[in-house]
C-alpha cells in the first residue's frame, strides 16, 4: 500500500473490523448451526416422501434433485460450523471475553486520538504571521 507523506494512518477502522468480525462469529455459528438442524429435518423430510408417497419418476426425480441440494447446503453449514467453533469458544472463554474487552478499550483510545489528530492546530508563541496584528 502506498500512501503519499502527508497521508495519516486510520487504524480504528481494522480495530473495529476485528472486533465485528469476533461478534458476527458467534452470530453464524449459531445461525449456521440451527439451520444444519432444519436441512436435517428436510432431509428427513424428502427420504420418508420419496419412500412413502407413491411418487411417479418425474416427482421422485424432482424430489431427488431438491435432496442433492439440501445435502449441499447442509454441508456448507456443517463446515461453518466447524471452522468457526474454536473461534466461538474461546471467545465464549474469559480470557476472549476479556481480548473483546481489551480491543474495545483501545479502539475507544484510537479513535480519540486519530479525532484529536485531524482538529490539532498549532498557535505560535512569539512568530507573528504577517496578517495579524502585533
Amino acid at each position: 500500500m502506498s500512501r503519499s507523506k502527508c497521508d495519516k494512518p486510520k487504524f480504528s477502522p481494522y480495530i473495529s473490523d476485528a472486533i465485528k468480525m469476533m461478534e458476527r462469529a458467534a452470530a453464524d455459528y449459531e445461525w449456521c448451526g440451527a439451520e444444519q438442524h432444519r436441512l436435517e429435518q428436510l432431509t428427513q423430510d424428502y427420504l420418508h416422501s420419496l419412500e412413502l408417497d407413491g411418487l411417479n419418476y418425474a416427482e421422485r426425480a424432482k424430489v431427488a434433485t431438491r435432496l442433492a441440494q439440501c445435502r449441499r447446503d447442509r454441508r456448507e453449514c456443517k463446515d461453518a460450523v466447524e471452522i468457526l467453533e474454536p473461534l466461538v469458544n474461546f471467545l465464549a472463554s474469559d480470557r476472549g471475553k476479556q481480548l473483546i474487552n481489551l480491543l474495545r478499550e483501545v479502539l475507544g483510545k484510537t479513535r480519540k486520538v486519530e479525532e484529536k489528530m485531524a482538529t490539532r492546530r498549532y498557535y505560535p508563541r512569539v512568530l507573528q504571521l504577517p496578517d495579524e496584528p502585533k
